[in-house]
C-alpha cells in the first residue's frame, strides 16, 4: 500500500526501499559538499593568512507519514530522510610565521584581524602583505585601505617604517597612527573571497603584530588529504547503497503480483 510523506517525499510501508534511496542520496550530497570544502582548503595550503574551513552535517527534518489510501486511519509514524549540509565553520587557528624582510609585511599572533576598508564595507583579514598606494595609504594587495584607529593609515613615501607589537606605527620620528586590530565573534566568521572575512566585531583584538613576517595558511596538507580519502570512501559507500536498493526495487516491481 503506498504511503505519501510530507514535502512530496515518497516511501513504502514494506521494506522501505525508496526511503533508503533518499537517505543514501542525502549522504552523497553532504559528502559532495564536504569534498568541495576539503579541495578548497588544499588549494589554499600556501595562501597567506588563510583559515581552513570545516563543513558540518545535521539530520534532515523528519516527515510525518499518513496512510493516503484509507482516510481516517492513524499516522504511520515519522521517517528520517538522512542528513543535510549544516554550517561552514572557519577554524581560526594560528598559522606558522615566516620572515620576509619586508617592513610592510605584517603578521598577527593571537586573537585578532587586520581591519580593511573595501567597496562592500569594512572587512577583516589575516593576510598582512601590505603595500603603499601613490598617495601613501597603506593598502592590501587588492588596493584596499588598511584601517588604523583613526581611519586609513597614511605613510610617507620615504623613510623606514617601524611597527610595534601593539600596532603603533612610527616613521621619520613621528607616529602616523596605530593599526586597528579587531576581535571577531568566532561563530560569526564568514568568508567573502580574496581572503577577506566578515563577522561581528567584539572589540579590540589581543593579537600582537610581527613586522617583516607573514602568517602562513592554517591548512595541514596531510590531514586534509586523509579527510579527502575518507570523504571519497563515504561517498562511494552511499553510492553503492543507492545502486543496491535501486536493483532491489526493480526486482520488487517486476516480481510482485506474479503468480
Amino acid at each position: 500500500m503506498p504511503i505519501g510523506g510530507t514535502n512530496g517525499l515518497p516511501t513504502t510501508d514494506g521494506n522501505g526501499l525508496l526511503r533508503g534511496i533518499y537517505i543514501a542520496g542525502t549522504g552523497m550530497l553532504a559528502e559532495s559538499l564536504r569534498q568541495d570544502v576539503v579541495a578548497n582548503n588544499l588549494a589554499n595550503a600556501t595562501t597567506t593568512g588563510y583559515k581552513r574551513t570545516a563543513s558540518t552535517s545535521e539530520p534532515f527534518a523528519a516527515a510525518l507519514l499518513r496512510n493516503m489510501a484509507m482516510p481516517g486511519q492513524p499516522e504511520v509514524g515519522t521517517a528520517n530522510f538522512g542528513v543535510q549540509p549544516g554550517r561552514l565553520d572557519v577554524i581560526d587557528t594560528q598559522g606558522a610565521l615566516r620572515s620576509t624582510g619586508n617592513q610592510l609585511d605584517l603578521a598577527l599572533v593571537g586573537d585578532g584581524w587586520f581591519t580593511v576598508q573595501t567597496p562592500d564595507g569594512v572587512r577583516y583579514t589575516r593576510d598582512g602583505s601590505f603595500g603603499l598606494s601613490s598617495d601613501g595609504t597603506l593598502t592590501t594587495k587588492e588596493g584596499y585601505a588598511v584601517l588604523g584607529e583613526k581611519g586609513p593609515v597614511k605613510l610617507a613615501q620615504t623613510g623606514d617604517v617601524g611597527i610595534a607589537q601593539d600596532g603603533t606605527i612610527t616613521q621619520n620620528g613621528t607616529s602616523p597612527g596605530k593599526l586597528r586590530i579587531t576581535a571577531l565573534a568566532p561563530d560569526s566568521l564568514a568568508k567573502e573571497g580574496a581572503n577577506y572575512m566578515n563577522g561581528t566585531a567584539t572589540g579590540t583584538g589581543k593579537a600582537s603584530v610581527r613586522q617583516a613576517f607573514l602568517e602562513g595558511s592554517s591548512v595541514n596538507v596531510v590531514s586534509e588529504m586523509v579527510e579527502l580519502i575518507r570523504v571519497m570512501r563515504s561517498f562511494e559507500a552511499n553510492q553503492k547503497a543507492v545502486q543496491a536498493q535501486d536493483e532491489n526495487l526493480a526486482q520488487a516491481i517486476s516480481k510482485v503480483g506474479v503468480v
